[in-house]
């Protein structure tokens, strides 16, 4: 699933392709991925309109229109973004194509259908409707704003950096390499974890979506001492070389060292 890095990079693709461009039409293709609006609705605001600026909130990009509300996309587990200058063929399983006055063309692309497309007021009325926690990379979210966020919980430490309510932005894979890299087993529960526990934790989740956006949030260009890159490629701890494993925390599946991750 796109997470916090992935979703830098479709705005920052959005922000170099598809800015000041007039919107002839939007074409829905899918109205099942459209939320709390209809396609008519979404046809009609977005006729004349241009996207004017992107802002990012964990998982979610917000596109800011000339006037009017904001267009909202979330990528579920396989989403991303195409623009070509011409209207060629979208690609298969484009859900909402945003045609532009001038010939060009920007493609929603969504195979699994799990994301959605929605309008919302601003950002900040649509980040307490779904009652988000702060993003993750947010310069207010420093190491006393992240111990506050965790205090009294004590359900396993992968599942609260997966919590959308408590963090935004974290999800199964970018969770993995923030533990790996805080030394701290997924399973241990967030109630059992020291200070000094939390606190690489928090540096390791700021070091690591940092890293990850830099890379452009693909997993190869990380640094070879990432666990990333092992976890998808020789399956070896980059740090002591042991054999991967796997655990299943809350329904999903973990994967850690059990020498660096006790």
């Amino acid at each position: 699933m796109p997470e916090l890095p992935d979703v830098a990079r479709f705005k920052s693709y959005l922000d170099a392709t598809s800015l000041h461009q007039p919107i002839g039409r939007a074409v829905v293709h899918d109205r099942d991925l459209l939320e709390d609006v209809s396609a008519e609705r979404l046809r009609r605001t977005l006729r004349g309109r241009s996207f004017e600026s992107t802002d990012r909130w964990g998982k979610f990009l917000f596109v800011e229109l000339d006037a009017g509300p904001w267009l909202v996309m979330h990528f579920g587990m396989t989403g991303y973004l195409d623009y070509s200058e011409t209207s060629r063929e979208v690609p298969h399983h484009t859900r909402v194509t945003y045609q532009f006055e001038g010939g060009a063309r920007l493609a929603y692309v969504c195979q699994r259908r799990l994301g959605r497309v929605t309008l919302a007021d601003d950002l900040q009325s649509f980040v307490r409707s779904r009652d988000m926690g702060p993003d993750a990379l947010d310069e207010q979210l420093d190491f006393e704003a992240f111990r506050r966020r965790l205090a009294g919980r004590g359900g396993a430490v992968k599942s609260a950096l997966m919590n959308q309510q408590i963090v935004a932005g974290i999800g199964n894979v970018y969770s993995d390499e923030i533990l790996f890299q805080a030394r701290v087993h997924p399973k241990r529960p967030v109630n059992a974890l020291g200070d000094g526990q939390l606190r690489s934790v928090h540096r390791a989740l700021r070091k690591v979506l940092r890293k990850a956006v830099d890379c452009n949030g693909e997993i190869e260009r990380l640094p070879r001492s990432y666990f990333l890159p092992h976890r998808e490629g020789d399956g070896l701890c980059p740090r002591c070389r042991r054999e991967l494993e796997q655990v299943k925390v809350s329904g999903r599946t973990a994967h850690l060292c059990p020498r660096c991750q006790p």
